[in-house]
C-alpha cells in the first residue's frame, strides 16, 4: 500500500485533503507522461519497440483510445513548437490541464504572456483563451 493510498471512512476534512493530494499526483503523472509520450514521438521510438506509428503504439502499448491518442499526440506537437511552454510543464511550473489550454491559443511569440495568465486560476485562464478564440474568428473585413 502506497503513502497516496485510498483509506476509507476518513473525516470530511481528511477525505478532501487526500482527494486534493490525489489530484495534484495526477496532474503531476499527466504532466510527465506527455513529455515522455512527446519524446516517443519524436525520436520514433515507437518503431524499435515494433509498432509502425505512434497511433498503433498509443492504442497496443498503452492502452490509449484514439481520442486520448489524438490528446497525447496534440499537445506533445504543440509542446515541440513552443519551447516556454514545454520548459514550464517539465518543472512542474504549469500543470497539464493549463498546458491543454494554452497551446490551443500560444503561437511562439505569445507564449510568455500565456504562461503568465496561467498562473490565475484554471476558470480565469480558460475565460481568456475563449475570449482569444473568439478574437480570432472575428473578420474585420466585416466591420
Amino acid at each position: 500500500m502506497s503513502r497516496y493510498s485510498y483509506i476509507p471512512d476518513q473525516s470530511a476534512t481528511a477525505a478532501h485533503a487526500s482527494l486534493q493530494r490525489s489530484l495534484k499526483i495526477m496532474d503531476e503523472a499527466h504532466q510527465c507522461a506527455v513529455l515522455w509520450f512527446g519524446d516517443i514521438m519524436r525520436r520514433r521510438l515507437f518503431r524499435e519497440l515494433g509498432h509502425s506509428s505512434i497511433n498503433q503504439y498509443a492504442v497496443q502499448e498503452l492502452g490509449f483510445s484514439k481520442s486520448r491518442t489524438d490528446d497525447f499526440v496534440r499537445l506533445a506537437r504543440k509542446l515541440e513548437h513552443l519551447p516556454a511552454v514545454r520548459d514550464a510543464v517539465a518543472s512542474g511550473d504549469l500543470g497539464y490541464t493549463k498546458a491543454r489550454e494554452i497551446v490551443s491559443v500560444a503561437t511562439p511569440e505569445t507564449q510568455d504572456a500565456w504562461l503568465e495568465a496561467a498562473k490565475e486560476t484554471r476558470k480565469d485562464l480558460v475565460l481568456e483563451v475563449k475570449k482569444a478564440k473568439r478574437a480570432a474568428k472575428v473578420d474585420p473585413a466585416q466591420g
